[in-house]
């Protein structure tokens, strides 16, 4: 029984957005969610009785599925356009032969400074005893 309550629940949830119509989506939307709320509050309301959770949940699921349902209308597609022709465009230039870089004298040498002299580094002297 179970099963077949939660297996109409789920065909009744995936049939909610199978049409382009939003008439007929916010109707299956809201007998799917009213379907599912009635069942879960009834399911959660089972110590003191049935009835009350499956009308809030119905209330509640209904309202919910049908906003759900009419939202998950897909818009119907664009009317078609005209596209103007295309612009007549002159061909490309056809492309030029390569040519060979032009000779480039070499950059003069650059003349660098000799490094500075060795200076060995100072003696070492300990500091004065106090």
């Amino acid at each position: 029984m179970k099963t077949m309550i939660l297996g109409t629940i789920a065909l009744a949830a995936g049939l909610a957005a199978c049409t382009p119509n939003p008439a007929a989506n916010t109707t299956e939307g809201g007998v799917s969610g009213a379907a599912t709320g009635a069942a879960i509050g009834c399911l959660a309301t089972i110590p003191i009785g049935c009835a009350p959770g499956a009308a809030v949940g119905a209330a509640v699921g209904g309202g919910v599925g049908a906003a759900g349902g009419l939202a998950s209308t897909t818009p119907p597609p664009p009317p078609p356009q005209a596209y103007a022709a295309p612009p007549a465009y002159a061909p490309p230039p056809p492309p030029q032969a390569y040519a060979a870089p032009l000779a480039y004298a070499p950059p003069p040498p650059q003349a660098y400074a000799a490094p500075p002299a060795y200076a060995p580094p100072p003696a070492y002297t300990p500091p004065p005893a106090y």
